[in-house]
């Protein structure tokens, strides 16, 4: 059970690091960026994309992590994953576009069970799983 939890913490950090790695890069690269009102729509483009893959990457550490209870890890961080999006998006409501928190929404669980899968080997299942669904 630890093994669990420990392995869904390590792949939540690891996804908010990246975030916030991203987050300072755009401060560092867009002159401004910190002082704009409200960040450029290609700014959420972009954070949408590379937040999928870095839960792509946050779902690949816990499986990876959790061994053998891999796939309780990965339901496991998506489930806290979710939880927190959903705490984010309302405290960030009017602050962000609807379609970017509602997209993370339901891009988190699904790259995060990709990126599990990617670590199990099953990744052509999972992929083509994917794509059916959508």
């Amino acid at each position: 059970m630890v093994r669990i939890v420990g392995a869904v913490l390590a792949g939540y950090v690891a996804i908010g690091v990246l975030v916030v790695l991203t987050d300072l890069i755009f401060a560092a690269v867009i002159p401004g960026f910190r002082a704009m009102a409200a960040p450029p729509l290609y700014y959420f483009v972009i954070v949408t994309c590379t937040n999928t893959l870095y839960s792509m990457a946050g779902g690949y550490l816990c499986a990876m992590i959790a061994g053998a209870s891999a796939r309780k890890a990965t339901l496991g961080l998506m489930i806290f994953g979710e939880v927190m999006g959903i705490g984010s998006t309302i405290l960030q409501w009017h602050a962000q576009p609807h379609w970017s928190a509602l997209a993370l929404l339901v891009l988190f669980p699904v790259a995060v069970w990709i990126g599990s899968r990617l670590r199990s080997g099953n990744a052509g299942g999972a992929l083509a799983s994917a794509a059916a669904a959508r």
